[in-house]
């Protein structure tokens, strides 16, 4: 077995070699293969779903609510905005973060939470944290447009670029094993490449060729954890230890049934809160829901759900609506 990771950068954690792949494959580490199989995904496909009623009602009358943005807050103001789906502005001590852009429908997919902002003014994006491959994370048209008005450098996994370098002109990209922290020579901010219980591809013979994962934004302020696409794990607890002053976690909740297909790589919200409570944050703020319908649950049954789950202690969830500010 290799071990890979990029020399160029520090890897934050003694023990780590980095990623074993095996024949240019990633191998998924301390755990059997969970990667959906082509018999899974028969099945699913003549299994009824129980909520089909529920989901078409949804699907035609049940939208989240828009915020309209006519411009970014000043970056003289540390903030989180969520425009949709994974996609997130972050802007902390003086720079502007964009996470996997996502800005409109998909192949296939409708859109069904419309973007708050004119593509035109994301305006001064520093970085773009790139989680994996996903085609609901990465696309190409939404790549083309943010680099029309930025130049942001690219923080992403290993091997990402075979995908991302051919769509864009001279992008800046760095990529990261878990446990690496990428060089931003920024005097008050970090940010570090961990792990997530996920897989990458894109067509039918590129199963984890390029690496997933998840962010941590450090600042001497504020920590902020970006999860990408997980199903629930033990890597959240080791997260935890090695950042163990998490301000807010950013999780996804939807895309979760049925669960004999999604349960390995997607959380439902019960899940989404026990893992939040792994990594010890603070607070909650969820995503992956409302936007697309990539699974069988009804597209408000995440929102409400992550509502109840958090009950008891609704302080510990900040529920954002696409264009919503939250000042930090």
């Amino acid at each position: 077995m290799e071990y890979l990771k990029n020399e160029r950068l520090e890897t934050i954690h003694p023990d780590w070699q980095g990623n074993p792949i095996q024949k240019g494959v990633f191998q998924y580490v301390g755990e059997k293969s969970y990667t959906t199989s082509w018999g899974k995904m028969l099945r699913w496909g003549i299994t009824p779903n129980p909520q089909r009623g529920k989901k078409k009602r949804d699907l035609k009358n049940w939208r989240l609510p828009i915020y309209p943005v006519e411009q970014l807050p000043s970056l003289a103001e540390d903030a989180i905005i969520w425009l949709g789906h994974s996609t997130f502005i972050i802007q902390v001590k003086g720079k502007r973060m964009i996470t996997d852009p996502i800005f409109g429908k998909l192949p296939m997919l409708k859109r069904y939470s419309d973007l708050p902002i004119p593509i035109d003014k994301i305006l001064g994006l520093d970085y773009l944290l790139l989680s994996h491959d996903h085609r609901d994370h990465c696309d190409e048209k939404s790549f083309k447009q943010l680099f029309k008005n930025n130049q942001p450098g690219v923080l992403t996994g290993l091997k990402m670029s075979s995908v991302i370098g051919k769509w864009v002109k001279d992008p800046e990209i760095q990529e990261a094993a878990w446990y690496q922290r990428y060089n931003l020579f920024e005097d008050d901010l970090r940010i570090t490449f961990l792990p997530a219980r996920h897989w990458c591809r894109r067509a039918t013979t590129d199963l984890n060729l390029r690496l997933w994962g998840s962010f941590i934004i450090e600042t001497p302020d504020y920590v902020i954890y970006f999860g990408g696409d997980s199903g629930i794990g033990d890597h959240f607890r080791q997260i935890g230890r090695v950042f163990p002053k998490i301000d807010y976690a950013i999780m996804g909740i939807g895309a979760y049934k049925p669960r004999f297909i999604m349960k390995e790589s997607h959380m439902n919200p019960k899940e989404a809160r026990k893992a939040t409570d792994r990594l010890g944050a603070r607070k909650m703020i969820p995503m992956h829901f409302g936007c697309f319908d990539l699974s069988n649950e009804p597209l408000s049954e995440p929102h409400d759900e992550i509502i109840k789950q958090f009950s008891s202690k609704p302080d510990r969830l900040e529920l954002l609506y696409p264009g919503q500010v939250l000042r930090i």
